[in-house]
């Protein structure tokens, strides 16, 4: 399962979804396959296209729902109904969508008597006339997972997941023909097992990626006194914060010692209510902000009528002072569950 704990905040953690629904995608085509060849399911030739967008839309659609309750940590009820919810939802829009497609898209678009009969044919291996379906059963999914989520961001859960689907459905026809020797198979199980992989991981890449807001903001001291010692940015109630860091024994949520070069009122870091940190520079003592590439100086102006700030991001250093005397600190992103 998906956990918060295991997925660090680095550029690498917008991929977790991805592989996670991909994975989701990958077991809904497998299962289908199963059903047909183990299983030994017999229904007519004209039911496999429904029955595999379904399948692979609904597991797609319940995995990216399974990652997110429990990323948030939600009570079991919760987390049950929100997935059963997606579950049905995405097997209602699908049918749907896919049933609208039959009627309507086939009429439309492949009317002429040079396309009714091959536009019939059920065991047709052609995106000229699937492509609709798998537009339709992405289409589906993106809906479940949208109306689940409250409509946050409704307009990239339809979009993401009609392209989504229609992606599977050019790696499924690109695998499965003999266009070219470089990235046709000819293998129609390949071709599947692509399309179900392709389907999840672009669904979960371009639906929903795990938010900042389930992380929280942490001073942590690099410097040899105090090292290690660490105090969240982030309240209790979520609402704005400031936390300053210096060498008063009292009134200060960090305390550094004054032999570390750190002046009774050094810095401080402030979170808004977009959960955006800056750091404060509040002593004339050498202070700055240290990150890839780029150094920034905060000693504070007395010209000024304000102290100068700037954006943190993880992993950014804060040195405090020079010299031998110098304390440096880190800001970083961690989990908010994390003590």
């Amino acid at each position: 399962m998906v956990n918060i704990f295991l997925i660090p905040y680095t550029a690498w953690r917008h991929l977790t979804m991805g592989l996670w629904c991909g994975v989701a995608g990958l077991v809904s085509w497998w299962l289908v396959l199963t059903a047909i060849v183990v299983g030994g399911a017999d229904w007519p030739p004209s039911w496999d296209g429904p029955v595999l967008m379904c399948a692979v839309s609904t597991g797609v659609a319940v995995a990216s729902m399974v990652g997110e309750v429990n990323l948030r940590r939600l009570p079991v009820l919760g987390r049950l109904w929100r997935v059963a919810l997606t579950g049905g939802l995405a097997v209602v829009f699908t049918l749907a969508w896919y049933g609208l497609w039959s009627l309507l898209g086939s009429k439309l678009l492949f009317s002429g008597a040079a396309f009714a009969e091959d536009a019939a044919d059920a065991s047709l291996v052609s995106l000229t006339f699937r492509a609709g379906a798998f537009a339709v059963g992405g289409l589906g999914a993106g809906c479940a997972t949208g109306i689940v989520r409250k409509g946050r961001g409704i307009v990239s859960h339809m979009a993401g997941g009609t392209a989504s689907g229609l992606a599977a459905g050019v790696v499924w026809h690109l695998l499965g023909s003999n266009l070219t020797a470089a990235i046709s198979t000819g293998d129609l199980y390949l071709a599947g097992a692509g399309m179900g992989l392709t389907w999840g991981v672009l669904f979960g890449l371009l639906t929903w990626g795990i938010p900042d807001e389930l992380y929280a903001g942490w001073l942590r001291v690099l410097s040899p006194y105090r090292y290690g010692r660490r105090i969240p940015v982030d309240s209790l109630d979520g609402r704005p914060k400031e936390r300053f860091v210096g060498h008063f024994p009292r009134g200060l949520d960090l305390y550094l010692p004054l032999e570390e070069g750190v002046q009774e009122m050094h810095v401080s870091v402030a979170m808004d209510r977009e959960q955006r940190y800056r750091a404060r520079g509040l002593t004339l003592q050498p202070t700055k902000v240290r990150r890839f590439l780029e150094r920034i100086d905060l000693r504070y102006d007395p010209a000024r009528p304000a102290p100068l700030e700037t954006r943190l991001s993880s992993g950014d250093r804060l040195l405090l002072g020079e010299g031998e005397g110098q304390a440096e600190l880190e800001f970083i992103m961690l989990p908010k569950e994390e003590q």
